[in-house]
């Protein structure tokens, strides 16, 4: 038998004539590598780095990843950072609407709200 007769008898092809699974959005998923060598980074990569994503910026959807990256022309430089020193009279920062929340828990009589800079959630 041919090549093709021996892929379709194994079960390799689908009865339209396309190869199972190459419908499927992660069959060639190197652009999405490609992208994250070249510096694209999530949100909360940003953050830990100092920076934060662009008011209105949409960045790029990964579907076999499932997550949105960003390029660095995307994001501009933030005091809000898992790096950065944290001066004691600011107001805690979090990354996390969990994190907030249970830091909110532990503390009665504060409250946390939405960063002004759209990254986390602060000490109100």
């Amino acid at each position: 038998m041919g090549d093709w007769q021996d892929g379709y008898d194994a079960g390799l092809w689908g009865a339209d004539g396309i190869p199972y699974g190459i419908d499927s959005p992660c069959w060639n998923d190197d652009w999405e590598h490609e992208l994250r060598d070249q510096g694209y980074k999530t949100v909360k990569e940003w953050n830990d780095v100092g920076r934060s994503v662009k008011k209105g910026e949409e960045g790029k959807y990964l579907p076999c990843a499932k997550i949105r990256v960003f390029s660095e022309d995307q994001t501009v430089e933030s005091k809000f950072s898992g790096q950065s020193e944290v001066n004691p009279s600011d107001k805690r920062h979090f990354n996390s609407f969990e994190e907030a929340m249970t830091w909110a828990k532990k503390n009665p009589g504060k409250v946390i709200a939405r960063s002004p800079t759209g990254n986390g959630y602060i000490e109100k």
